[in-house]
């Protein structure tokens, strides 16, 4: 592993920052859901993470441009890693529990693993990576239980949704990794929910023949803004740097996280047991992580690109 000097030293601290973020993400999920439709969710928190990116590159004065060429690749990452999981987690969770869904999610580095490995060439199927990824699902298995992870009963629908949001967000990691090699991270996430933003609201608009329903709670309403401003603001920036500076793979192993921190935050907080299979489970997944996040990270450094940029702010 590099140095920690180095952005891929420093990649760990942001790993579990970034876990704990999304971890609370599928309870806001779930506090909204209750409230109002999916589409509604995935508008609400696209457009306020693109507010939270775009106060982001105000502040910090960074030129948003983006290649011409790219922008019909962009609006494919906007639906593979924005649009769809976020719209089938949201359903999902209309049928499932919130931690039900955030272990069904960590199915996210396997997928990923399996299709880097066929479209990049410096994401390689290693078997000490598979036994790595393998590990970390089991830990997730032994931390939450069998009944976590059990699709024979009526909530079938809803648990194979939140499966299907974590094959999107694999295909969409190895994209906006191919994509990366191109633009820097603050130009392609600000670009991304931009146009993600303007797609979801078309969507939203068509299927409530123009009367989206946004009569929320004020508990909803603070839910909806943490996980736009959070969870997909300032979290998306962060998983994008990790791509670019780890690689799709090791990023991805974010959500092996959720749930561990998830279950330490409600013993912190709530008083909630920790029994055996909890640290059995912890020490499991730390250990998958680890043999993962072995080995030299893939380059992060980006092609010359000879189109020249179209700069779409400053």
């Amino acid at each position: 592993m590099s140095s920690p000097g180095r952005p891929a030293g420093r990649a760990i601290p942001v790993l579990f920052a970034l876990g704990g973020v999304w971890g609370g993400s599928f309870l806001f999920i779930k506090v909204i859901v209750d409230e109002t439709g999916p589409l509604e969710v995935v508008a609400g928190r696209i457009f306020f993470g693109t507010l939270a990116v775009g106060a982001y590159v105000l502040v910090t004065r960074h030129r948003v441009a983006v290649a011409p060429r790219l922008i019909p690749h962009i609006v494919v990452l906007a639906v593979l890693a924005n649009i769809l999981p976020f719209a089938l987690i949201s359903w999902g969770e209309e049928h499932i529990e919130s931690g039900t869904a955030s272990v069904l999610n960590a199915m996210v580095p396997i997928f990923t693993a399996v299709i880097a490995a066929i479209a990049l060439d410096e994401e390689h199927f290693t078997r000490g990576r598979l036994g790595g990824l393998l590990l970390g699902f089991v830990g997730v298995a032994v931390l939450t239980g069998t009944e976590s992870l059990d699709v024979t009963d009526s909530n079938v629908a809803g648990q194979l949704a939140v499966v299907a949001a974590a094959f999107c967000y694999g295909l969409g990691a190895v994209h906006m990794r191919s994509l990366l090699r191109q633009q820097d991270p603050v130009s392609l996430t600000m670009v991304q929910l931009a146009i993600g933003a303007v797609i979801a609201a078309g969507a939203l608009l068509l299927a409530r023949g123009g009367a989206p329903h946004y009569s929320l709670s004020l508990e909803a309403w603070g839910s909806l803004l943490v996980l736009g401003t959070l969870g997909t603001g300032i979290g998306y920036v962060s998983f994008v740097w990790l791509i670019e500076n780890i690689g799709s793979v090791r990023a991805s192993l974010v959500t092996y996280i959720v749930p561990v921190l998830g279950l330490l935050l409600g013993w912190l907080v709530l008083d909630e047991e920790i029994g055996v299979s909890t640290i059995v489970g912890f020490l499991l997944i730390i250990a998958g992580v680890a043999t993962v996040m072995r080995g030299q990270a893939p380059s992060s450094q980006r092609l010359q690109d000879p189109v020249a940029p179209a700069a779409v702010g400053e």
